[in-house]
């Protein structure tokens, strides 16, 4: 599902210009990167050197004034020293096995926040990744199709998306599936007027 430049195939999200990050109400990703960061014992002027980001903005991200792109996470990440499944480990170091819906991370593609990643295991240690994907009325993953490695299963929850595999065009609605590998070259759109809202599953993990 990554993005694609002109006369280039795309690579997984995992190797693109990333997305940018938002966290639920109850602001789940600052408090995870605050809790990261308080257990190395690093001030935020010490993870400010670390990062080269300034102390304002990494407070604005631990507070969910400000919402970090992927890149930007990873820059915070590497600087504390642990993964993105590693942030979301619970207290003694096991994995949470259960994910309520206030705690998902929300992920929008890149200079386009009308399509929104929700996911639902984002500490994906294994080879499979679940996501809800939400794409606004007339939004689309771009004209030009993408490719990566993996597959991909769809099922549509409501709304409708146009899904062109192989440039083979295809009309999903409510109760629909799509399953393909990922290496066939694939773009959808939401041709209708209501949010399309979609559940996904991935492998290998893209986030």
């Amino acid at each position: 599902m990554g993005t694609s430049t002109e006369g280039q195939p795309a690579r997984a999200l995992t190797a693109e210009v990333p997305p940018e990050v938002t966290s639920r109400p109850d602001e789940a990703l600052g408090r995870h990167i605050r809790t990261a960061r308080t257990a190395h014992n690093l001030t935020l002027e010490q993870l400010a050197e670390r990062t080269g980001l300034s102390r304002s903005y990494l407070s604005n991200v631990e507070r969910n004034v400000n919402s970090p792109t992927i890149s930007t996470l990873r820059t915070i990440l590497d600087a504390l020293g642990v993964s993105l499944a590693q942030m979301f480990r619970t207290v003694e170091g096991e994995r949470t096995l259960v994910v309520r819906p206030a705690e998902r991370v929300e992920i929008a593609r890149t200079g386009n926040d009308q399509v929104r990643y929700e996911l639902l295991n984002p500490n994906p240690t294994g080879r499979l990744e679940m996501l809800i994907m939400k794409v606004a009325p007339g939004a689309s993953s771009g004209l030009l199709p993408h490719t990566h490695v993996g597959e991909e299963v769809g099922f549509m929850v409501s709304g409708r998306l146009r899904y062109w595999v192989d440039g083979i065009s295809y009309e999903l609605s409510a109760g629909d599936s799509i399953n393909y590998e990922s290496s066939r070259p694939h773009r959808y759109e939401n041709p209708g007027d209501e949010t399309a809202v979609s559940v996904w599953a991935l492998t290998p993990p893209s986030f």
